[in-house]
């Protein structure tokens, strides 16, 4: 990320006043309210926006900490990267005042081991095209976890980069890292399905992208911990940081679910109000015999709705409030680009899990049909808003959702009339003109 100058002061400047409050605290001494009260009236002088913003993240990520919700890692990195700001060697008293005052979180470590062979192992398996930069910074905060017993699986879809050159001399002697590469272009769903059946053998597994990675050291220890206490969840996550690389600011996304969600709550209000999706699934550690039991091998589309849909039919949802991860946001993620056939794909594989839904969990036949309805609507409106290019993008899903979900239709027909005739009239250079007016 590059710094300007006027965002790297800004952020000196507070954490400078920070570092000094508290090494020369006041006679009845420092609270967490004093620190973050103190954060805010120097984030209220900055001089604009563009300072102002990440100012107040800081503030967020400042609280965070002090509240047991953030990492000393998370801080460090949001400093460091939105700063340019090395607070362990330009502040080395900060981080140690900080600690004094911050709430202890219950982070749930599980056992400690003389042997980490006898932990339990997780399986990480990272599917990658064309990204070897990305690449290697998601692996290294795999590696960087202290956690001891890990597998990485790095499955490349043919890419024309130097990847396979970049893995063999970065990680090709290290033990815990398997590189697989495809021969022909498959897609990462499928990529997924193949790296998983033959290296996901961890007691637990967690799919990460190439362009995510993760910040916080602990993270997967402390998913290990939440896992043993609560052997009803098929999976926990986490919240992360949003990384925008247009604007080069890092922003703060919290889930705000409860630690436990019941799986039938989650399931039939998933995407909707108050029951979020995690941000990709670069935080989230599955139950190996979850997958399992979702019947992962057979997958069609193995992509994150998906998995997360089927695991909610298998067992609860657990979340840690805290940031372990960084997700990016950089225009040439799939999910602003999508084709018609991914989401085909996508659809039919929403009728599978409301007919297993129904089959196999025993909910209502009328309420997994409005669940689709509600679903394919969903989906559909998010690709013509997003990655339609023409009439005739319109048009195929129009015919896909008439054939399978008349009620869906009905809603995206009335919807998107206008929307449509407003994407072609301003194609139209006089009209857009006289519209600009």
């Amino acid at each position: 990320m590059d710094h300007s100058e006027g965002l790297h002061q800004a952020g000196y400047r507070l954490l400078h006043q920070l570092h000094g409050d508290i090494q020369h605290p006041p006679a009845g001494g420092l609270s967490r309210e004093d620190i973050v009260t103190k954060c805010r009236n120097i984030s209220s002088g900055a001089a604009n926006n563009a300072e102002k913003e990440p100012l107040d993240t800081l503030i967020g990520v400042i609280e965070a900490y002090l509240s047991g919700r953030a990492s000393a890692d998370a801080l460090q990195f949001y400093c460091s990267e939105q700063f340019n700001t090395d607070i362990g060697k330009e502040f080395p008293e900060l981080l140690s005042g900080l600690e004094k005052l911050r709430m202890t979180a219950p982070e749930s470590q599980p056992a400690a081991s003389a042997d980490p062979a006898s932990l339990p192992k997780i399986s990480v398996i990272i599917t990658t095209y064309n990204r070897k930069d990305f690449l290697n910074q998601a692996i290294n905060s795999i590696l960087r976890q202290d956690y001891p017993h890990k597998e990485i699986t790095v499955i490349d879809d043919c890419s024309s980069d130097g990847t396979d050159a970049m893995m063999a001399a970065s990680f090709g002697e290290d033990p815990r890292v398997i590189y697989m590469r495809s021969e022909t272009n498959q897609g990462p769903g499928n990529n997924r399905r193949k790296a998983f059946a033959a290296h996901g053998d961890g007691e637990y597994i967690l799919f990460l992208d190439d362009d995510d990675y993760l910040i916080d050291s602990g993270y997967f220890s402390k998913a290990v911990g939440f896992h043993k206490l609560h052997p009803e969840i098929s999976f926990v996550a986490a919240n992360v940081f949003m990384e925008y690389s247009k604007s080069q600011q890092l922003k703060i996304s919290s889930l705000g679910l409860r630690s436990i969600t019941p799986k039938q709550d989650y399931f039939k209000n998933f995407e909707q109000k108050n029951y979020p999706k995690p941000a990709s699934t670069l935080t989230t550690i599955f139950k190996r015999e979850a997958l399992m039991a979702l019947d992962i091998l057979n997958m069609n589309m193995v992509n994150d709705a998906s998995i997360y849909l089927r695991a909610l039919l298998i067992g609860d949802a657990g979340f840690i409030d805290t940031i372990a991860g960084v997700y990016r946001i950089h225009g040439n993620n799939i999910t602003f680009n999508l084709s018609q056939s991914f989401l085909i794909e996508n659809l039919e594989e929403k009728r599978l899990i409301r007919n297993m839904a129904i089959e196999r969990y025993g909910y209502s036949k009328a309420e997994m049909n409005e669940w689709l309805n509600h679903n394919v609507y969903d989906t559909i409106s998010y690709y013509l808003m997003n990655s339609a290019k023409s009439h005739t993008d319109f048009k195929f899903m129009y015919s896909w959702a008439s054939t399978h979900c008349p009620k869906a239709y009905s809603q995206l027909k009335r919807e998107f009339r206008t929307k449509l005739m407003k994407k072609q009239l301003l194609r139209v250079s006089f009209v857009r003109t006289l519209l600009n007016r």
